[in-house]
């Protein structure tokens, strides 16, 4: 099993991440033995392509040919040359036809470009999270459905998850067989372009290197990492995981704050 490992896909955010924003020392050191052993390694993550940086860093996959699933899988970049290998947005016009539809509903929306974040909140906790942590810089915005002048790789909405639970069907109602959703945490809800996920990231990835699902070992813990762990060769969910995500995991490992990741790893690579 271990011979026919090349690809180990880490979600971040509660998966490599533990609660106090840091890599445990234990998973760090594992990830990175994988990576001398030639082993590559994708962040697929709903953030930015800009929020990736302490993890480079941690993890010098700048020197050993990483690669960044971002949006939910909607961008694929090569870390080491900055190449964006594979993109999927929204349309200009089909994110303006979707936040004029839904702002009856008065939810915070959040897009960006790379560079600057939109939002028509400038007090919320996680708007403030999103920018900061990320890098971006803020706009504050109540027009979006009309000023919009980009194509955006997905749209945001945060809110309470109990206000989340009453308008979730609504959303899925709305976006058709135009948009994605997901529920990314209990606060977020996030609207790609139709067929956009971490799975399909994945087969951008695979094809870049060269492999098959088969050799990848996938790790995460929440419902937008569902379908990136049900296709990957060996599926793994988090001790802190989502119920229905460790209903369709291979495997349920320890949390991420107890080197879940790394426990594994130094079994199935035997590292």
């Amino acid at each position: 099993m271990a011979n026919d490992i090349k690809l180990i896909a880490l979600d971040c955010d509660g998966t490599l991440i533990a609660d106090d924003r840091t890599i445990t020392e234990r998973t760090k050191k594992v990830v990175m033995k994988a990576q001398d052993q030639g082993i590559k390694v994708a962040l697929v993550s709903g953030r930015p392509r800009t929020g990736f940086k302490f993890e480079i860093e941690q993890l010098a996959l700048d020197k050993h040919h990483g690669i960044i699933g971002a949006y939910n899988g909607g961008m694929v970049i090569d870390i080491e040359t900055n190449e964006v290998k594979y993109k999927q947005s929204l349309t200009n016009q089909d994110a303006k036809d979707f936040l004029k539809a839904i702002a009856h509903l008065n939810i915070i929306h959040i897009v960006d470009n790379g560079t600057d974040l939109y939002a028509n909140d400038a007090d919320n906790q996680y708007v403030i999270h999103e920018y900061r942590e990320h890098g971006l810089n803020f706009n504050l915005t109540h027009d979006l459905h009309e000023t919009l002048d980009f194509d955006p790789m997905k749209i945001l909405l945060t809110a309470d998850s109990s206000r989340i639970d009453e308008i979730d069907e609504e959303i899925l109602e709305i976006c058709g067989d135009t948009f994605g959703a997901i529920r990314s945490t209990p606060f977020y809800l996030e609207i790609t372009a139709k067929g956009v996920n971490k799975s399909s990231a994945l087969d951008h990835i695979c094809e870049g290197l060269n492999i098959d699902k088969d050799n990848v070992i996938a790790f995460g813990d929440q419902l937008n990492d569902m379908e990136m762990v049900q296709d990957a060769g060996i599926g793994v969910a988090m001790g802190n995981a989502h119920p229905d995500l460790k209903q369709v995991a291979d495997i349920v490992t320890d949390d991420n704050n107890n080197d879940g990741i790394a426990k594994v790893l130094e079994e199935i690579l035997d590292l």
